[in-house]
């Protein structure tokens, strides 16, 4: 069997026809069908620029390249912006495609087909909506009415703070867009641009070294806080240094319950102030970061639940026979030699059920993957021994009857 060709991969034959092999480079090519002019033809490189039409007039490209480190993008913009061009950069990186519309050093526009950058993920990032509501608005999006005009419409913001929280959107698409590692890139004149629906005015210049800070920091701020589904923690400490007013909105949220992620929504200050402020809070040793529980009380206890009706069951078939003293105590001595005492307890009840209330407490306390699948195997193992230590007083046919109905509900439990 022969090796797929490269998704990219395009082959100008001896004749000088063309083909693309690569499925990748194939279907762009078609989505590209037209009458192109060479452009340039140095060794390893091909340049084709449209052929303009009154229909679709082609714009001019003044600048294209590949990004080749984490500052490609970056010493371009500042290039672009010292220059003073118009027009847009367009950012292809494999995640997806930014545009950063520039007027003689300012930040005029940027959209982006991320599903992060979009406006609805912006306001619920920021705390201003919730989920619910998002999904909501997105519902009743179409080509006559846009989200930001449903947001007004409803009164859910007004237009001062819908302006401010769009030129956010504008900012994060650019600072998304400087930390692009690999892709390429390619500004345009500034004529048969897209028209905006809404502009900011934002000096390039400053954007750049407010974005070189962001990425030398953020890289630092990593590596305490890997992901934002971490769960700050405030510690007991007997004095504490003057901290900023950032970093005291985040120790106030961190209740041991909100993650990262929860507490930059919830505050407002974004992703970057939270991480920030959380680093220096770190630093002073102010918290502690642990992993997001992942047990939910309410499954812990209809888990528990189920079992308990089965340990009940045993119990009550033994206790015919007047066992039930001596399997209790078995099953005691199993729970703490096996080592699952601290979350069972170390005692079960007359009728041999556990205590759900203590078994809930207990794995909120536990810091391991899967927590309820292990729970899951606990549960089936407690409920195999009580069911072995039954054996020894029940009669033969009263044992099978028992291990059949017992084995039949168990393949039922499921999480």
């Amino acid at each position: 069997m022969s090796e797929a060709p490269p998704q990219d991969l395009v082959v100008v034959e001896p004749d000088g026809s063309v083909r693309a092999p690569g499925r990748a480079a194939d279907r762009k090519l078609r989505e590209r069908a037209g009458r192109y002019r060479l452009v340039t033809d140095a060794a390893g490189l091909l340049i084709l620029r449209g052929e303009d039409s009154e229909a679709a007039p082609v714009r001019r490209v003044l600048m294209s390249g590949e990004v080749i480190s984490r500052t490609t993008v970056l010493e371009i913009l500042n290039m672009i912006a010292t220059a003073s061009w118009r027009g847009e950069m367009h950012v292809f990186a494999p995640d997806a495609t930014r545009v950063l519309a520039i007027d003689q050093g300012a930040l005029k526009h940027a959209r982006s087909d991320h599903p992060d950058d979009r406006l609805g993920q912006v306001l619920y990032r920021n705390g201003l909506l919730s989920k619910a509501q998002i999904d909501a608005l997105v519902r009743e999006v179409d080509p006559e009415r846009r989200l930001g005009q449903l947001v007004l419409e409803k009164g859910f913001l007004t237009q001062d703070v819908l302006f401010q929280q769009l030129q956010k959107q504008v900012e994060q698409i650019f600072f998304a867009s400087l930390l692009a590692r690999e892709g390429t890139y390619a500004f345009f004149s500034e004529e048969g641009s897209e028209t905006p629906v809404h502009t900011v005015h934002l000096p390039v210049a400053g954007l750049l070294m407010e974005g070189v800070q962001r990425i030398d920091e953020m890289a630092l701020f990593r590596e305490r806080i890997p992901h934002d589904d971490l769960v700050p923690e405030v510690q007991p400490r007997t004095s504490a240094t003057e901290i900023e007013e950032s970093a005291q909105l985040v120790l106030a949220y961190a209740d041991g319950e909100r993650t990262v992620d929860i507490i930059s929504r919830e505050t407002g200050l974004g992703t970057f102030h939270t991480v920030k402020a959380l680093y220096g809070l770190l630093q002073q040793g102010l918290v502690i970061l642990r992993a997001k529980r992942s047990v939910d009380a309410s499954a812990v206890r209809k888990l528990v639940s189920e079992f308990n009706m089965v340990l009940r069951d045993i119990f009550m078939a033994v206790a015919t026979y007047g066992g039930v003293d001596q399997t209790r105590s078995t099953l005691e001595a199993w729970i703490s030699g096996s080592g699952y005492g601290p979350i069972f307890g170390e005692r079960v009840d007359e009728d041999g059920a556990l205590d759900s209330e203590m078994v809930v407490q207990a794995m909120m306390g536990i810091q391991v993957e899967n927590p309820m699948e292990g729970l899951l195997q606990a549960l089936h193992e407690l409920s195999a021994f009580a069911l072995f230590a039954a054996t020894t007083t029940l009669p033969r046919d009263q044992e099978l009857a028992l291990s059949r109905d017992v084995g039949q509900r168990l393949k039922k439990i499921r999480l």
